[in-house]
């Protein structure tokens, strides 16, 4: 059990994020005086209390433990934490020694430590590792018994399996973990968080009439976050218009969003979006390659001076399909090849985009039979995974490039 005046803070501000008043928790059962003298850390509590509290609060008897907003606690912070038990080692090896201590974290600790050390995992990572590293953060999760854990563990899975082509999965999860942030009640920024993945993985599905009421919703409850948070919000939104047709909105939304993300405050979520927005414009009808272009000539000098393998690769892909996109065939070949089996690396959307396009290179250099055949497998293999708008994007890729074919 936490001491008299930690107890006393996590009491008060689980009762605050439920919007519960002293007298509505206490509820006839204890005093709000009492009440009052728990939270200002005057009275111990009881065993028999802190368990009827924690059930009227929905949570176990642990969440009074560690504050759920050290959820969002930089790594060093956790580190400063845990040294004192496990030594000076390394970041990643002190989070792994932390998860493996004999004498056993907290759980919203060690929820903590899972979560920080699968911030910063190796690219090398397989798929089966990264699955049951997501699957113990989500058990830890439950066996808090701390609601804000669970959502956040619940969109971390949904977008680990979106990432791996697992849409059904993926759309799950994000609901579940919507779901939990609005039935109990939490704090505005992890609604927000899984209702991004939900509409994601509802664009994707095709499920395109309920992404765009959650688009709305997004929309309102996004305003009055914290400034990164709100860009990640418009690009989301920016990316069902563009499904939708919608190009002025998309546009729209992703002006903005370039507007309120400077380079100098997060420079890594400065590049995502401007890939995001090259890919996007690549989508519109009719592309616009201009302004693709001119969005990837932006990150380029930023990408020499910080960019890690992972960020070259997505750029030098988009960079190819821009290419194709142009009519340069021979650049877009010779890029691809340059890719080659890096492109393993890429999650599965953008995996099979780069497949694509190298058929697509094969058609327009005449090799039309093997080219539409393999377009034709990655269609259905996209189709079978649930991946439907990816599926009719590549089946209308082929279908434009096979005119284009006959009419050069």
């Amino acid at each position: 059990m936490a001491d008299q005046s930690q107890f006393g803070r996590r009491l008060r501000a689980l009762r605050r994020e439920r919007g519960l008043s002293q007298a509505q928790l206490a509820d006839g059962t204890i005093s709000p005086g009492y009440l009052s003298r728990l939270e200002s850390g005057t009275r111990p509590p009881t065993p028999k209390v802190a368990a009827y509290l924690a059930e009227r609060l929905g949570v176990s008897v642990s969440a009074f433990d560690v504050p759920a907003a050290a959820a969002q606690a930089p790594v060093e912070d956790l580190v400063k934490a845990i040294t004192a038990e496990c030594g000076t080692d390394p970041v990643a090896e002190l989070l792994g020694r932390a998860v493996e201590h004999p004498a056993g974290l907290p759980l919203p600790l060690r929820w903590l430590a899972l979560w920080s050390r699968a911030g910063i995992r190796s690219e090398d990572a397989s798929d089966e590792q990264l699955l049951t590293a997501g699957q113990e953060l989500l058990r830890t999760a439950e066996e808090s018994g701390i609601p804000e854990l669970r959502a956040r563990s619940l969109v971390s899975l949904s977008r680990l399996h979106r990432s791996l082509g697992d849409i059904k999965t993926a759309h799950d999860f994000a609901a579940e973990a919507y779901a939990v942030a609005v039935d109990r009640e939490l704090p505005k920024a992890d609604a927000v968080r899984a209702l991004m993945v939900l509409i994601s993985t509802e664009a994707e599905s095709s499920r395109l009439h309920e992404a765009l009421k959650h688009v709305a919703d997004l929309e309102l409850l996004s305003r009055g976050t914290p400034r990164n948070m709100r860009v990640e919000a418009l690009w989301t939104a920016a990316g069902v218009y563009v499904r939708h047709g919608n190009h002025p909105a998309a546009e729209a939304r992703l002006l903005e969003a370039m507007e309120l993300n400077g380079s100098r405050d997060d420079l890594r979520l400065w590049m995502r979006l401007r890939f995001a927005a090259a890919s996007l414009y690549l989508q519109m009808h009719p592309c616009r390659l201009a302004e693709a272009r001119r969005t990837l000539e932006e990150v380029e000098p930023a990408l020499a001076l910080v960019g890690t393998d992972t960020q070259y690769l997505e750029f030098r892909t988009i960079m190819a399909h821009t290419h194709f996109q142009a009519g340069e065939i021979d650049e877009a070949r010779e890029l691809c090849e340059k890719i080659g089996r890096e492109a393993l690396k890429l999650e599965y959307r953008d995996r099979v985009r780069f497949q694509v396009l190298l058929h697509l290179i094969e058609i327009r250099s005449g090799q039309l039979t093997t080219g539409v055949r393999a377009i034709e497998a990655l269609a259905r293999e996209a189709h079978e995974t649930a991946n439907m708008d990816l599926a009719a994007e590549i089946w209308k890729n082929l279908a434009e490039t096979l005119a284009s074919a006959r009419s050069s």
